[in-house]
Order: structure tokens, then C-alpha cells, then sequence
């Protein structure tokens, strides 16, 4: 995406928009273009930036993932000086071709903002002034879900501008669905494991609901089979039964709602986030509250963290309903229930158990002496559910709350071996993503090992695409360290921005 469909494309919507004094053109151009260097780093690390763009290059070398982090912030800093300029040139078809914000510079601002918040957040571990610098942007960022950063799909019936997770691409099928641990997240169901791995009731600390209050998020966000109520008053806690798919077992319903693949005419073009023409989030008010709330909490503001931490759930609720679908009941001919197309509740009745839920212990009514991180990162967890990629930013910062070592990093021995990984304690104060546990922890359900090549360590990276690396640039990735790119466990390089100090 970010070498060759953006690539010089890029680079041509922002020179030339310098030159023609479209600065708004400009402008976005190096919003995208920060906005996809910070994935990009993100999930590799080391990568080519210098000579990324440089021709008759038939080897490329590898820059940090500092050096690119540090280039994302600049692009993004330039993004909001050509945003400030007045344009000579007005670029005639903007508002139609923009499928984000319709040329709306102010709104292209606050996004730019927002990628430096979001890579302020990611670098915090490195120095606590980065805390500061996430709070300044987050600031200056969104100001309600109104400035939510989506891109629009016309979905016309063709497969060029549909929806990847919608019902006509059928990426997703009757193959992915909801893992069992965010279902137990969003029911207050996570499981308290004893000594021996065993289930042995209920963890005592649940962080987004529990067993007696409804987080009608889940109602949205999973698939069950249950039939929905002819009066919507009558949908509550319990009204529907979400079930949650661990690895290597077979899916247990759609994110549909259904025990086969969709089809037009069990599920129209689709629900929420999984519809044809659902926009797609790049970055939200949510997630920005959250990143503000993490670094006030982590310079010990505990009431403002907390304040901002009821916006971002808010606002994530406010997210959700701008993509919900009013439910059209599908029967077949005895006049039974057979699927519902879109969701299986309305705006309206989602809106009323969603102030109940915002109303309870876990948000507003919460007691601030038992705010924590964890109510914070959970959340955000939650917000960014199943769209959100930065979420792998905050769990490898928090490095999958394994024990570490004494240098602050997962080491052998002390936080694996090749057959099991060791967590944290759910008790422990430190520990952010309670009942989390990657597959080869020593606990049921979770006891997978790693492949071979991991030697008992997780993934921290993405490698590079083969043919483009492994093949033409080979001489340049065995020069990366500590683990060199040639290595069968390159992916398990920790980076940059998740190793203590600069």
C-alpha cells in the first residue's frame, strides 16, 4: 500500500500541489502519507525510508524504525503548515474526490494531529516527555465522533469499492468471527484460572461489564444466532447469547448472525462495520480520548485521565451508531425467523442500554479509587475492535503483559521457553490486559505452542514481502539487528519503540 499504490502517487499530489499553490492538495497528501508511514513502521519496524523513492535503486537500505517514526511526525507537522496556507488554485473536484473529509482542511488537521498522538503514544515507553507531546496533540485533535476519520465505499456491486469485511467480498465468510476472549470482555465473563491452568469461576475484576450489568456494544459488534425480539423493549441482558471461537476450533456462528456463509438474501449487504458500504475507520475520537487518557493516567492525573477516559467510551458509542443498520426480519415460509438483515436491535433501543451502561460502576458511576490503566487500555481495546491495527502497538509497548526480565523485555527462561509463556498475574497491579493470555501460556484453551521458528518468543514485526526483500534485497536485511532479517525468528525482533530507553 504504502511503497507502490500510495508510493509515488503520493509524492506527486503533494509536489505538485506545492507547485500549483493548492496547499489543501498538498496537504492531504502528507496527512496520508504520515498517517500510512506510521502503520507501516509500526508493524515492520526497520524498513527503507531514505531510498525508498530513489531511482535506478536495485538494493535499498533499511532505516530504523526512529528514523521512520521520526519521518512521520515531520510529514505529519508539514501536513498542518500547508493545511494553514491560503490556496491560489482551488482543486475543482476536491470535495467529490476526498472521500474522507471532502476537503474540509480544519477536519484534515485534527487527523494530522492525530497521527502525532497516535505516535507520541507509541514511543512513551522510550521517555515520558512523549506523554506530554500525546496529550498537546490529542488536544488539538478530533472533537467529537462528528470528526471521525473514515473512508466512504459507494459499494455499487462491484468488489473495487466494497467493504473488504462486507457480504459480497465474503473475505471474512463463515472462516473469522469473534475470538472467545472478547466475548468474555464484553459479558464480564473472563475466566479466573488457578494455580494449575484450570477454570475455577469467574476473575473478580472484570473491566468493561460484568455478569448483572449489559454492555450493548456486544449486541453490535458480534454475531449470534439468537432470534431478535418483535418488541425491542424486550431486548436486555440475556436477550441474546454471544459465543466466542478460540483457535483451532471450528466457527460457532457468522459475525452475521448466521451457521453459513452470508448471502444476499440472509443478510442484504450486510451489518455495522461488516457491510458493503460500511465506512471504514482510519482513526477516531475514541481512540484519541483514550491516548489521552493513558498519558494523563501515566503522569499520575488520575481525575483528568478519568474524565477523558468517559469521553472516549462515549464517543465510541457515538462511532457505533453512525454505521448501524435498522433489522429487517427475514422468514421463511412457516413464517419462522430465519436471519435478520442489518442489526438486531435499533438506534433507539441501543441508545436507551447504552446510557444505562455509560450510567453504571464501569463508566461515569465508577468509583475514581478503582480507575485503572487497565479500564483504560481495555477500553480502548474494545473501541478499536475489529478494525483498529495500532491496537498491536499497545500490546507489544505492554509487551502481551509477559513477566520480564530485569532489562524490561521479554528473555527466555523468565518469560518463555520454546513450550510456554509466562503472564503476569491477574492480581498484579502492572498487569494491563486482565484474562489476556497468548496461545502458549499454561492455561486451557490457551496451550498451543508457538511454530518452531519463534524459539518460545512472540511476534514483535511483520518480515518484509518476500519477493521485494528476500529476494532482490537480501544483503540489506542481514545487516538489521539484534536479530538479523535473514533469521527464521526476525519477526520476533523486539522494536524500537517497545525497548526501554532511548
Amino acid at each position: 500500500m504504502v511503497y507502490w499504490l500510495q508510493g509515488m502517487n503520493i509524492e506527486h499530489i503533494i509536489n505538485d500541489g506545492r507547485t500549483r499553490e493548492e496547499f489543501t492538495l498538498a496537504g492531504i497528501g502528507l496527512a496520508i502519507k504520515a498517517y500510512s508511514w506510521h502503520q507501516l513502521a509500526s508493524f515492520h519496524g526497520d524498513l527503507p525510508v531514505k531510498e525508498a523513492f530513489v531511482p535506478g535503486l536495485l538494493s535499498h537500505s533499511y532505516d530504523t524504525q526512529d528514523y521512520a517514526f521520526a519521518q512521520a511526525r515531520s510529514w505529519a507537522r508539514q501536513a498542518i503548515a500547508e493545511l494553514d496556507k491560503q490556496d491560489k488554485n482551488v482543486y475543482p473536484t476536491l470535495a467529490t474526490n476526498d472521500l474522507i473529509y471532502q476537503g474540509n482542511k480544519d477536519k484534515w488537521k485534527k487527523f494530522a494531529y492525530a497521527v502525532l498522538a497516535r505516535n507520541y503514544i507509541a514511543m512513551s515507553m522510550k521517555d515520558a516527555k512523549y506523554l506530554d507531546s500525546a496529550i498537546a496533540c490529542a488536544d488539538l485533535s478530533f472533537a467529537s465522533a462528528a470528526d471521525d476519520a473514515s473512508f466512504r465505499f459507494d459499494a455499487t456491486g462491484i468488489s473495487a469499492n466494497t467493504n473488504f469485511f462486507g457480504v459480497l467480498r465474503a473475505n471474512i465468510a463463515f472462516t473469522y468471527t469473534q475470538s472467545d476472549y472478547m466475548v468474555q470482555l464484553m459479558t464480564g465473563t473472563i475466566p479466573n484460572y488457578n494455580t494449575s491452568g484450570a477454570i475455577e469461576g469467574l476473575l473478580t475484576n472484570q473491566i468493561i461489564t460484568d455478569t448483572s450489568i449489559l454492555d450493548p456494544r456486544a449486541i453490535v459488534m458480534f454475531g449470534t444466532r439468537d432470534t431478535m425480539p418483535a418488541d425491542q423493549n424486550n431486548i436486555k441482558k440475556g436477550t441474546y447469547n454471544f459465543v466466542g471461537t478460540r483457535q483451532n476450533f471450528g466457527v460457532h456462528t457468522s459475525v452475521w448472525g448466521g451457521t453459513a456463509s452470508p448471502t444476499e438474501a440472509t443478510a442484504g449487504k450486510g451489518r455495522w462495520l461488516f457491510r458493503d458500504d460500511a465506512k471504514w475507520p482510519l482513526t477516531t475520537y475514541a481512540e484519541i480520548q483514550f491516548v489521552k487518557a493513558e498519558a494523563l493516567f501515566r503522569k499520575g492525573q488520575k481525575a483528568p485521565a478519568y474524565e477523558a477516559f468517559k469521553k472516549g467510551v462515549s464517543g465510541h458509542i457515538d462511532w457505533m451508531k453512525t454505521l448501524m443498520v435498522a433489522p429487517t426480519v427475514v422468514k421463511n415460509t412457516a413464517g419462522k425467523q430465519t436471519s435478520v438483515i442489518g442489526d438486531k436491535i435499533t438506534v433507539a433501543r441501543f441508545t436507551t442500554l447504552a446510557n444505562d451502561y455509560l450510567n453504571s460502576k464501569y463508566v461515569n458511576n465508577m468509583n475514581i479509587n478503582d480507575f485503572t490503566l487497565s479500564h483504560i487500555m481495555l477500553q480502548k481495546y474494545v473501541s478499536m475492535y475489529p478494525w483498529g491495527v495500532d491496537t498491536w502497538n499497545d500490546l507489544r509497548r505492554y509487551h502481551y503483559d509477559l513477566v520480564l526480565g530485569s532489562g524490561g523485555v521479554p528473555v527466555s527462561g523468565t518469560s518463555y521457553t520454546p513450550d510456554v509463556v509466562y503472564h503476569k498475574l491477574n492480581t498484579d497491579a502492572t498487569r494491563i490486559y486482565k484474562g489476556f493470555y497468548l496461545p502458549p501460556a499454561d492455561v486451557i484453551n490457551r496451550r498451543q505452542k508457538f511454530p518452531a521458528d519463534n524459539q518460545g518468543a512472540p511476534c514483535y514485526r511483520l518480515r518484509p514481502r518476500y519477493n521485494s526483500e528476500y529476494v532482490w534485497n537480501l544483503n540489506s536485511l542481514k545487516k538489521l539487528t539484534p536479530i538479523p532479517g535473514d533469521a527464521l525468528n526476525y519477526h520476533t525482533s523486539i522494536v524500537w519503540f517497545a525497548q526501554p530507553g532511548n
